[in-house]
């Protein structure tokens, strides 16, 4: 005999209605949606970068892009290395500002 299934022909008590409604999120089986884990790391990153790139923004400097901003904040010495994108060696970095700020007066 071919069961009909439970598909709210039941009272609310019908156990079997119930087991079918039930269903799991992808956050509860993580080594089944390794695309999840990707989207939150992913996301996570966005918005650190979002931060970073305001309170630059907030100060007056123009960082170079969004993606890596807060890397940018952290690691940067200098206003050119923000705005250009690049951390160079501290030394670099100094000389490179020193000259820029020659150029900017002339």
């Amino acid at each position: 005999m071919k069961d009909k299934g439970h598909w709210g022909q039941h009272n609310d008590d019908c156990f079997g209605c119930k087991v079918a409604s039930i269903s799991f999120g992808s956050s509860a089986m993580p080594t089944r949606s390794q695309g999840n884990i990707q989207t939150v790391k992913r996301e996570k990153k966005l918005t650190e970068d979002r931060e970073a790139f305001k309170a630059m923004r907030d100060q007056g400097i123009q960082p170079a892009r969004l993606t890596g901003a807060a890397d940018l904040q952290r690691h940067a010495t200098t206003k050119h290395e923000i705005e250009t994108g690049k951390i160079l060696p501290k030394q670099i970095a100094q000389k490179v500002e020193s000259t820029v700020k020659e150029l900017k007066k002339k």
